[in-house]
């Protein structure tokens, strides 16, 4: 009969083995969640542009199918959109869509033209859907390089 073999060590990892798998692991982890959050962030900043695309491009359907016999606009109060029907924005009317907007991201344009306070926004005529009100708006964000969307004379939006 044979004894028992003690010639081959036990196999088991050692403290320090085990502390440089979780390093590696922690490093990777952290690595993976910053790249996720830019994305994330990214994301959420073409959302926003896409937010303002899709209002201007309402409120120039609604203006060239000469839905309820008017002129169609939209301008912004931070940080929502408001679509509005005639000529300019008058805030106490009921028929004014309010679509929410990130507070994260600011919206401007040039001499304020956008701006339901200081300028009349973006209106665009019935049936022809022409404006102008034409000029650049551009979203901003912080780590994030500006975007700027243009509306032409023809009511054209370009991004």
């Amino acid at each position: 009969m044979q004894s028992p073999s003690t010639s081959h060590p036990a196999s088991a990892f050692t403290l320090i083995e085990v502390i440089i798998v979780i390093a590696i692991f922690s490093a990777l982890l952290s690595l993976g969640l910053l790249l996720s959050m830019e994305v994330f962030r990214g994301t959420i900043f073409r959302s926003s542009r896409e937010v303002l695309i899709s209002t201007l491009t309402t409120a120039r359907t609604r203006a060239l199918a000469n839905m309820h016999g008017s002129s169609h606009g939209v301008c912004y109060d931070a940080p929502d959109m408001i679509i509005f029907r005639g000529d300019s924005y008058a805030p106490s009317e009921s028929t004014n869509e309010r679509v929410v907007g990130n507070p994260s991201f600011s919206i401007s344009s040039e001499d304020d033209f956008f701006s339901c306070e200081t300028g009349s926004g973006i209106v665009f005529e019935a049936l022809t859907g022409n404006t102008t009100n034409e000029g650049d708006i551009t979203i901003s964000s912080t780590g994030h390089a500006d975007e700027t969307v243009r509306v032409n004379e023809a009511g054209t939006i370009v991004w």
